[in-house]
């Protein structure tokens, strides 16, 4: 069951760590990513789970280290980075860490089905290109074949009209005459 989120305004949160309001605006344009927070208006509202961040932030600054360097030591903390989604009036907040880490998983996966399709297009192609390759071959030689018929039968028929034209020379002009 969810835990109601319980929002504490800028000045509460001063009160409560001694933080002056102007260090905690300034903590929230700077690293709100890192924050829970909502905003009404000119007035933020931060939840009460974002205190100990806001605590780890102040005390980063205590021991001098620059804006970098803080966001740099809350990105090792583990500190979740959050965006606050709004679709349809319904606030969202997004843990950027998560959002990622879910993202480069979805990536992976379809980096694995993109190889697995790739592989499976290169044999589809190998394939066909044995099969081109066959009927080609095949196409050659039955070539081949019909032009090797074509010259049996062109020599067969002038060996035909050679032996008529010699058999018709035997018989002489005097059978001529009477076959007509």
């Amino acid at each position: 069951m969810h835990k109601e989120v319980e929002w504490l305004t800028v000045l509460a949160i001063e009160k409560q760590l001694g933080i002056p309001n102007a260090t905690i605006r300034r903590y929230i344009r700077n690293h709100g990513h890192h924050l829970n927070i909502r905003k009404k208006g000119k007035s933020y509202y931060i939840a009460e789970e974002s205190i100990s961040i806001m605590e780890q932030i102040r005390s980063l600054y205590d021991e001098g280290k620059t804006l970098e360097q803080v966001e740099e030591a809350l990105i090792k903390a583990g500190t979740p980075m959050t965006v606050t989604v709004i679709e349809d009036d319904e606030r969202m907040n997004v843990n950027v860490g998560e959002a990622l880490v879910s993202l480069d998983k979805r990536i992976d996966e379809q980096n694995e089905i993109i190889r697995a399709l790739v592989e499976q297009m290169q044999q589809q192609q190998e394939t066909l290109n044995k099969q081109q390759e066959f009927i080609t071959n095949t196409l050659e030689e039955r070539d081949k074949r019909l032009l090797a018929v074509i010259r049996e039968t062109q020599i067969e028929k002038k060996q035909q009209i050679a032996s008529d034209n010699h058999e018709e020379q035997k018989k002489g002009w005097f059978s001529k005459l009477f076959n007509k």
